[in-house]
C-alpha cells in the first residue's frame, strides 16, 4: 500500500518581469481537497529574470561551448548555439579557469537574490504557513504551478523550506491542470521500459544501457539510432511504464528537438498521437537524459505524459550518467519517486568541482495532480486517479464555516412544517409509515432524494407564477429533514434564495453543498463571490469546483469553465481568461455567456470580436443579472463600432 503524503501547490499566476506573481498556496493530504488555502503575493524582479537568463545563457554556456557539436557537423563550433548532451574529455574546470569560476561566482550571486525575492513580506507569511502545518520527517510534494519560463529556471532547491525539509522535492507544471486519462494499469511481473538512444556522435550511452539492461523486475527494448517510424510504432503497438531517451536534444524557441540518428531529427509534435496513445496504455514516466530539456517539456502536456524528468541545460556525459545510474537504482530498490530524484540530483553535488551547477540540472515536470510513485506500484500498481474520489473533508474557508454556524437554525425549523405537512396529507403520511416500517423498501436516504426531485418537478411544472419557489421550498426542506447534509437539497435551496436576492441564505445553502463534494454547489457559491467583487477567492474555489466534476456533468463543466474565465477577467488577467472562455466555448459553442465574456477582451481581433459579439447577442439568457449585464456591454460596444448584429 502507498504511504499517504502531504501535498503543496504553489500556483504563481503572472510574471517575473512585468507584473510579479499572485501565489495561490494549498496544503492537503494525497487527493483530498485541500485543508488549508492562503494567498500571498511575489512582487516583479526585472533584475533576478534578468540574472537568471544571464547565467545559464552567457555564464554556464559558455564553460561548455567548447563542447558542444554541431548535428550537420563532427567539427568543434565554439560559436554553436545548440545545447546537447555533451562529451567533454576534460572537467569544465581544466578547460578555461576565469569562465568556471565567472559560472559559480554567477550562481552563488543568483541563489542569494532568488532567496532574498522569497523573502518578501507577502511571500514569506505563506512560507511560516508551511513551516507551521508541516513535519520535517513527512514526505512532501511540492508542485509549483506556472507558465513563465523563468520560474522553471530557478534554483528553487535552494528554498530555505526545501532545504530544511529533506524529504521534499519541487515539480513544475502548468498553470492550469488537465485530467489524464489512462488504462486501468494490471499487475504484472515486469517494468516495460522502452529506451530510445539517440544519436550518438561524442557522447557515450553504452553506460545508459548497460545500467538499464540490468535493472531488476524490468523487460527493457532498445531502439538504437531508430528512425521515426520505427519509434511510432512502438507507441502504437506495445504498451510502456517508462521511456527513456538519451542523446543529443536541444530547444529552438520554445520547440524542443531530438535527434534519432545522424540524418533525422525529432520534434516533438511530430509523434504526439503516438504518446497519447501510449499514455492511454499505460505510459507514465518519461526520462529525457539529454540536454535543454525546459524546451521539451512545452509538449509534455500536449502528450498528457503524467510525469517527466528533464534536464535544465547542457548536461555533460558524466553528470547524466551518474544521475541516471542514482536514480534508478535508488528508485527501483523500493524509494519513492521524489526521494530517489531528489538523492540523485545532490549527488551530483560531488561533481560541481569539475561541473558546475551539476545538482541544478534535473528537474521534474508534473502533469498530474498526484505523484505517488514506486517501482512497486508499476508491478502491482494502486488504482488511482489524476482527480480521484475525494474524501470528505472540508477546506479551511473560515468565512464559510462561520456561515454555516450562523444558520443552522434554519434547518430546525424544517421540523414544524413537516409536523403541518403530514396532518394534512393524511394519505400520504400512511405511505410514508408503511415505508419506515418496511425499511428495505425506502431508507431515509431514499427519502430524501424522493423529496428534493419532488421540489425540482415543481420548478419544471409550467405555472402561472414566474418561480414556484413556495410549494418547492416545502420539498426541499423535507429532504433535508430526512438527510441534512443532501448536497442536491442544498443546491435547488440556494438557487431559490439566490433568486429571491436572500444572498446570505443562498451562499450558506451552496457551502454546505460544496462542503459534501457537489461541483454545482461548489461552482454556484464560486459565482457568488464574484458577484460580491471577490474574484481571487472565486479562482481558488473554481480550481475545487475542477476537482469534484464527475463524467456525466458536461453544463457543470462548462459553467465552471466559464466563471474561471470571468474571475480571471476580473483580475484582469487576460491570457488566463481567454484560456478559461476557450475551453467553455470548446464545450458549449452555443451557449452565450462566454462569447459575452470573450467579447469584452482588450486586444480582441475585429473579426474574433464580431463572431463573439453575434453569438453572445443571440444566445445569452436574460435570467441571470450578469449575464444581462455583459449583453448590454457588447450591445455598447457593437453601438460604438457602428456595428449591427
Amino acid at each position: 500500500m502507498v504511504a499517504s503524503n502531504n501535498r503543496v501547490v504553489l500556483k504563481l499566476d503572472g510574471d517575473l518581469d512585468g507584473q510579479g506573481f499572485k501565489v495561490f498556496l494549498e496544503i492537503g493530504v494525497d487527493g483530498q481537497l485541500p485543508q488549508i488555502e492562503v494567498m500571498g503575493y511575489l512582487p516583479a524582479n526585472p533584475q533576478l529574470a534578468q540574472q537568471v537568463r544571464h547565467h545559464w545563457r552567457d555564464r554556464y554556456r559558455t564553460i561548455g561551448a567548447p563542447y558542444i557539436r554541431s548535428p550537420e557537423s563532427s567539427e568543434t563550433d565554439t560559436d554553436a548555439e545548440i545545447p546537447y548532451r555533451i562529451k567533454p574529455k576534460k572537467s569544465f574546470a581544466s578547460h578555461h579557469e576565469t569562465r568556471f569560476v565567472a559560472c559559480q561566482t554567477s550562481a552563488r550571486q543568483l541563489a542569494q537574490n532568488f532567496r532574498q525575492w522569497l523573502a518578501s513580506p507577502e511571500f514569506y507569511r505563506l512560507d511560516l504557513c508551511l513551516r507551521e502545518e508541516l513535519a520535517k520527517d513527512e514526505e512532501i510534494e511540492l508542485l509549483i504551478r506556472c507558465d513563465d519560463g523563468d520560474i522553471k529556471k530557478l534554483p528553487w532547491h535552494l528554498w530555505s523550506f526545501c532545504q530544511r525539509y529533506s524529504r521534499t522535492e519541487v515539480s513544475f507544471g502548468s498553470l492550469v491542470a488537465t485530467r489524464v486519462k489512462t488504462s486501468q494499469p494490471k499487475p504484472k511481473s515486469q517494468v516495460k521500459i522502452l529506451a530510445i538512444l539517440g544519436h550518438g556522435d561524442n557522447i557515450d550511452t553504452s553506460c545508459d544501457r548497460q545500467f538499464l539492461t540490468h535493472l531488476p523486475h524490468a523487460n527493457v527494448e532498445f531502439l538504437v539510432e531508430p528512425k521515426r517510424q520505427e519509434i511510432n510504432a512502438k507507441l502504437w503497438q506495445d504498451s510502456w511504464d517508462i521511456i527513456f531517451f538519451a542523446g543529443h536534444s536541444q530547444t529552438i524557441g520554445d520547440t524542443g528537438k531530438i535527434y534519432l540518428n545522424p540524418q533525422e531529427s525529432l520534434e516533438i509534435a511530430d509523434l504526439s498521437y503516438g504518446f497519447q496513445e501510449a499514455v492511454k496504455r499505460g505510459l507514465t514516466l518519461a526520462i529525457f537524459n539529454s540536454c535543454d530539456g525546459l524546451g521539451l517539456v512545452q509538449k509534455i502536456e500536449d502528450w498528457q505524459i503524467p510525469i517527466a524528468i528533464v534536464m535544465r541545460e547542457l548536461v555533460p556525459d558524466r553528470v547524466a550518467q551518474q544521475f541516471l545510474t542514482s536514480f534508478l537504482a535508488q528508485f527501483s530498490q523500493g524509494d519513492s519517486f521524489r526521494t530517489s530524484v531528489r538523492r540523485a540530483r545532490e549527488q551530483l553535488q560531488g561533481l560541481e568541482g569539475e561541473f558546475p551547477c551539476a545538482s541544478w540540472l534535473p528537474i521534474i515536470y508534473q502533469n498530474c495532480l498526484d505523484l505517488r510513485l514506486t517501482w512497486q506500484s508499476f508491478l502491482t500498481p494502486v488504482a488511482t486517479e489524476v482527480f480521484a474520489k475525494i474524501p470528505e473533508v472540508q477546506p479551511a474557508i473560515t468565512s464559510d464555516l462561520a456561515d454555516i454556524k450562523n444558520s443552522d437554525n434554519q434547518t430546525n425549523n424544517q421540523t414544524n412544517f413537516l409536523g403541518n405537512w403530514l396532518k394534512e396529507n393524511p394519505i400520504k403520511l400512511g405511505i410514508l409509515i408503511a415505508s419506515l416500517m418496511l425499511g428495505q423498501v425506502w431508507g431515509l436516504p431514499s427519502l430524501a432524494n424522493y423529496f428534493n426531485q419532488q421540489g425540482q418537478a415543481e420548478i419544471e411544472t409550467p405555472s402561472d407564477v414566474e418561480r414556484p419557489w413556495v410549494r418547492a421550498k416545502r420539498w426541499f426542506q423535507l429532504a433535508l429533514w430526512f438527510d441534512r447534509n443532501h448536497p442536491a437539497a442544498h443546491v435547488n435551496l440556494g438557487n431559490m434564495y439566490d433568486d429571491l436576492g436572500q444572498v446570505d441564505k443562498a451562499k450558506h445553502h451552496y457551502t454546505r453543498s460544496y462542503h459534501r463534494l457537489n461541483a454545482v454547489g461548489c461552482n454556484n457559491l464560486s459565482r457568488l463571490y464574484i458577484r460580491q467583487g471577490q474574484p481571487e477567492r472565486a479562482s481558488i474555489t473554481l480550481m475545487q469546483c475542477q476537482r469534484l466534476l464527475k463524467t456525466n456533468q458536461p453544463w457543470t463543466e462548462y459553467s465552471i469553465a466559464k466563471n474561471q474565465g470571468w474571475a480571471a477577467l476580473e483580475q484582469q488577467s487576460y491570457r488566463l481568461a481567454r484560456h478559461y472562455l476557450d475551453t467553455a466555448i470548446d464545450l458549449e459553442p452555443n451557449e452565450g455567456a462566454a462569447h459575452c465574456l470573450m467579447a469584452q477582451l482588450p486586444d480582441l481581433e475585429e473579426s474574433q470580436f464580431a463572431i463573439h459579439a453575434e453569438i453572445c447577442i443571440d444566445n445569452v439568457r436574460d435570467t441571470l443579472p450578469e449575464e444581462v449585464q455583459w449583453k448590454a456591454r457588447v450591445q455598447d460596444q457593437l453601438d460604438a463600432r457602428g456595428v449591427k448584429p
